[in-house]
C-alpha cells in the first residue's frame, strides 16, 4: 500500500509492525515477512540512518523503536495508522508477534490465575498518542462465579489537573481453559449474556501472558499483554482505530 511511497515493501512492513508493537528486533521480522534476514537487516539500516527509527541494547538483543524526536514523526504515525486500518483483516493480525509457546504453558497460566484472584484495586493510565496521559483508579468487587470464572466489578474515577474528575464503572469477565492453555477476557458493558470478546491471552514465557492474536472489533485493533508478580498485574493495551490511537495501562493490585 505504501511500497510507492517507501520505493520499498519492507520498509513499509517494519514502520507498520512498529506502529502496532513500538519496537523489534531483526529476527523477529524475519519470522513475520518470511524473508532471509537481510533485507530486513537492510531496511532497518536504512531508517537508523535517516533517523526515522532508532536502536538500543536490550541484553544481547538490538532492539529498534520510532524516533519521537525525528521531524515528521507525528504525521508518519497519522499516515501508517491510515494505511493499517486499510489493510484487510487478516494481514492486520499478522502483524501481532506472539513468542514460541513454552510446554510448561498451562502452569504459568495457572500461576497468574492464583495471582488474578487476589487483586482488590486498580490504577490505571491512558494515553492517546499525541496527547497527554491521564490516570484513574478503581475499587475491585470480585465475584467468582466459578473455578475457572471470575467478573471484575470495577469502580472509579478518571483524574484532571482541573479537578474535574469523571467517575466510571465496568466489568470484565476472566476466564480460565485450562486444556485449551488460555485465558479469556470479556467486556461486560452489555450484560452477562452479551459479552463483547477483547482477548485470547496465552503464557509465552514465566510471568508473562501475550494476546494470542488481535483483536477486531468493528474497525478497531485490540492486542495486549501483561506481566506479573506477587506485587501487582500490569496489564497494557494497545488500540488502534479510525478514531482511536491508544495506550492503556492497568496496574493491578
Amino acid at each position: 500500500m505504501l511500497k510507492n511511497l517507501f520505493g520499498n515493501r519492507n520498509i513499509e512492513r517494519v514502520l507498520l509492525f512498529l506502529l502496532v508493537n513500538g519496537k523489534c528486533y531483526g529476527t523477529q521480522l524475519q519470522s513475520l515477512l518470511n524473508i532471509p534476514l537481510a533485507p530486513v537487516q537492510r531496511a532497518l539500516a536504512h531508517l537508523e540512518k535517516h533517523g526515522i527509527i532508532i536502536s538500543l541494547r536490550e541484553g544481547k538483543k538490538l532492539i529498534y523503536c520510532m524516533n519521537p524526536s525525528w521531524p515528521l514523526h507525528a504525521e508518519l504515525e497519522l499516515l501508517l495508522k491510515k494505511a493499517y486500518l486499510m489493510l484487510p483483516p487478516d494481514e492486520k493480525k499478522s502483524y501481532c508477534y506472539i513468542q514460541k509457546i513454552p510446554s510448561n504453558c498451562s502452569y504459568h497460566l495457572r500461576a497468574f490465575w492464583k495471582r488474578l484472584l487476589k487483586v482488590k484495586q486498580l490504577d490505571l493510565r491512558s494515553k492517546s498518542r499525541g496527547s497527554i496521559a491521564q490516570t484513574g483508579s478503581a475499587e475491585i468487587m470480585m465475584d467468582l462465579t466459578s473455578s475457572n470464572t471470575v467478573v471484575f466489578q470495577e469502580k472509579g474515577c478518571w483524574y484532571s489537573d482541573e479537578g474535574s474528575n469523571i467517575a466510571f464503572s465496568s466489568a470484565f469477565r476472566w476466564a480460565l481453559h485450562a486444556q485449551s492453555n488460555l485465558i479469556t477476557l470479556e467486556h461486560l458493558r452489555r450484560g452477562v449474556n452479551h459479552p463483547v470478546f477483547l482477548f485470547n491471552l496465552t503464557a509465552n514465557k514465566p510471568n508473562q501472558l501475550v494476546s494470542v492474536d488481535a483483536h477486531l472489533c468493528g474497525e478497531d485493533t485490540y492486542l495486549g499483554n501483561i506481566t506479573w508478580d506477587q506485587d501487582q498485574i500490569v496489564f497494557y493495551w494497545r488500540i488502534i482505530g479510525p478514531r482511536k490511537n491508544e495506550e492503556l495501562t492497568y496496574y493491578y493490585t
